[in-house]
């Protein structure tokens, strides 16, 4: 619950998690005009990106086991990827990261995912294109 505690920690409230392929938490997340609107997070954590075996790049899945997944089907406000050896949070709206794949022609990977899922995802250059994320550095505790 690591990015559900970064966003309680700016206001946020957990409102649930979600178990299908449409996003993973629900937050009430404070606004601009003072108030609070209720935002979908689609969660990714990259467990292999780490500072001895960092290839540079953001993976986002578009494919498993033969069926549209990740990006493509899901239906949160906003992407987000998880790099738990760095300890940062990178943030997208999804419609925001959606545009940034249409416009470029980021490499394809394949066979990215679990034994025999077949996963393919995009291979989006982390600090070249970092300034279309919001990220977070999580503190120690």
């Amino acid at each position: 619950m690591i990015v559900a505690d970064d966003l309680i920690s700016v206001g946020g409230e957990l409102i649930s998690d979600n178990k299908n392929n449409s996003y993973d938490l629900v937050m009430n997340m404070p606004n601009r005009k003072g108030g609070k609107k209720i935002t979908t997070y689609e969660i990714k954590t990259d467990v292999f990106c780490r500072p001895d075996m960092d290839t540079g790049n953001i993976f986002v899945e578009f494919e498993s086991r033969g069926k549209s997944s990740g990006i493509v089907v899901s239906t949160s406000d906003w992407f987000v990827n998880y790099f738990k050896h760095f300890r940062e949070i990178w943030y997208i709206k999804t419609d925001k990261l959606r545009q940034l794949i249409a416009n470029n022609e980021f490499k394809t990977t394949e066979f990215s995912g679990d034994i025999n899922s077949n996963t393919k995802g995009y291979l989006i250059p982390r600090y070249q294109f970092k300034k279309h994320f919001k990220v977070r550095r999580i503190k120690k505790k």
